[in-house]
């Protein structure tokens, strides 16, 4: 199934039923259906083809929805990026997508200013939100456009390159067909629960691959409030005001929340689930949201390469004290349509409390990695994903995730790759050698940690070896802490032995 084929058929199922409201107002189906193509039609008049690469760098306001489903609706290709990306690695993944055209929010002008004279492929800037020197204005392009359908698309067409990991060197871009896209959807609205009276409430960012999540209660029928940036001493007002019955939050913004929890809010009286996935919710954390809320928190477990494979329902945990703890250090079954085993050398197992490597088979799992057939072959198998994740099932066939073969560490809602921190670190002229690990946090589900070595006769402090990365990565990517170290503990083969360096952190009581 194609997103515009479904996006054409709610418009008439639903036409006046509110899609997306923000505080701006409501678009109904029928309206937002509208504004697809013209948006689909205004793309193809200044000359982009079926399967360009569109990038989209904007806030989280209903223009980015627009421009996201727009994009895959007419045939094109979307590639989310972060905003908070410096211009260095703005332009590597431009690069390597091969984009054609950029649509981007006014405020971001001096990240994006003279960006086709470094990409060489881009030909069109598009700006919402204001004027950008050498852009199109957005609305302006659109003005004139027709908002007759598009034209119908294939299943099994490119609807979306996301960007998994680091951005230097050799990035990796995943790539998401349109039935990947719907059978994540379907699944999703099948296994949440998902009905057209729903309301959910998105205080989350709109780039990341977790907007499927989102984009799952659109292909519902339901309507999307976009209620900006998360305020945990606000929340709870929030949903009341929104009549919000549904909405999704990472680790860090639950920690955020419970502090602000009132026992028995009459606020969040309506409120029945909120999905919750990225990383581990800390133990304390989960039992202080369930003894404020109720059973209304459920766990997911998805990646980029393969988007929400496993949930934990909210009611799952309805139960008596011993088994919902062992719940709730799970991430749940898998959704409808997914198979997941665990690898045990050359075969895979589902054997109670044994542990090996995640893998995912399914029509959710990508279909490989944009121009990195390397890349690719190291991660599909016989159309099944080795995910780098190490996981055990318990006796209830519930998966827990337990640590992982990959390095990539999960802060907040990021994924960020120790590599890329270390070779901005090494760079700096003080330092010898360096590690970069990411260290359980309460709040960011994980700390990115640097071990640093001077060089002899040299000096830096914590301050400036974090301002040094501040200059050359985004700020998210930045280590929360640095710690010095006289040498890196080494196995016998050169590599560095993280639990030793982890270990030295709660001898030191840090």
């Amino acid at each position: 199934m194609h997103i515009g084929w479904k996006l054409r058929q709610l418009a008439r199922w639903y036409p006046d039923r509110p899609a997306i409201i923000d505080e701006a107002g409501p678009w109904t189906y029928a309206v937002f259906l509208a504004r697809l193509n013209r948006y689909g039609h205004a793309m193809a008049g200044i000359g982009l083809q079926r399967g360009d690469r569109i990038a989209l760098m904007l806030p989280d306001i209903r223009e980015y929805l627009e421009v996201d489903y727009g994009t895959m609706s007419a045939g094109f290709v979307r590639v989310p990026l972060d905003p908070r990306l410096t211009r260095a690695e703005i332009v590597s993944l431009l690069r390597h997508a091969e984009v054609r055209a950029i649509v981007a929010h006014a405020d971001l002008g001096e990240k994006l200013a003279g960006l086709s004279d470094d990409v060489e492929s881009l030909r069109y800037v598009l700006s919402v939100g204001g004027s950008l020197p050498g852009a199109v204005e957005y609305e302006r392009l659109l003005e004139s456009a027709s908002d007759a359908d598009l034209a119908d698309g294939d299943d099994n067409d490119l609807a979306t390159l996301n960007f998994s990991g680091g951005t230097t060197g050799a990035p990796k871009a995943t790539m998401l067909l349109h039935r990947n896209l719907m059978t994540v959807a379907q699944n999703t609205v099948h296994g949440f629960g998902i009905t057209p009276a729903t309301t959910f409430l998105n205080v989350r960012p709109l780039w990341p691959i977790a907007q499927v999540i989102l984009m799952s209660y659109v292909m519902a029928g339901a309507t999307v409030v976009l209620g900006g940036r998360f305020q945990a001493d606000t929340f709870a007002d929030l949903v009341r005001r929104t009549n919000a019955k549904r909405t999704s939050l990472v680790p860090t913004q639950l920690v955020r929340l419970v502090e602000h929890l009132r026992p028995g809010d009459p606020d969040l009286d309506g409120l029945q689930a909120i999905h919750v996935g990225g990383s581990r919710i800390p133990e304390a954390v989960f039992e202080r949201a369930l003894d404020n809320l109720g059973p209304k928190v459920g766990v997911l477990y998805g990646l980029t390469e393969a988007p929400i494979c496993c949930y934990l329902r909210p009611e799952d945990l309805d139960c008596d004290d011993i088994l919902r703890k062992q719940r709730m250090a799970s991430v749940g079954r898998e959704l409808f349509g997914y198979e997941i085993t665990l690898s045990a050398g050359d075969s895979a197992t589902r054997e109670v409390d044994q542990e090996g490597e995640v893998l995912v088979r399914g029509s959710n799992v990508m279909a490989g990695y944009w121009n990195n057939a390397h890349a690719t072959n190291a991660a599909l198998s016989a159309g099944v994903l080795h995910t780098g994740d190490l996981g055990r099932f318990d006796e209830h066939g519930n998966l827990h995730i337990v640590g992982r073969l990959k390095d990539v560490i999960r802060s907040g809602s990021s994924s960020i790759v120790p590599k890329e921190v270390e070779d901005v670190i090494s760079s700096h002229a003080a330092v010898r050698e360096v590690a970069v690990l990411g260290v359980p946090d309460p709040e960011w589900g994980e700390a990115v940690t640097a071990f640093v070595v001077l060089r002899p006769g040299t000096s830096a402090s914590e301050s400036e070896i974090i301002e040094h990365c501040r200059s050359q990565l985004a700020s998210y990517k930045k280590p929360k802490m640095v710690r010095f170290v006289d040498s890196l503990p080494r196995s016998h083969y050169g590599k560095v032995l993280q639990k030793q360096l982890l270990s030295s952190l709660s001898e030191t009581g840090s």
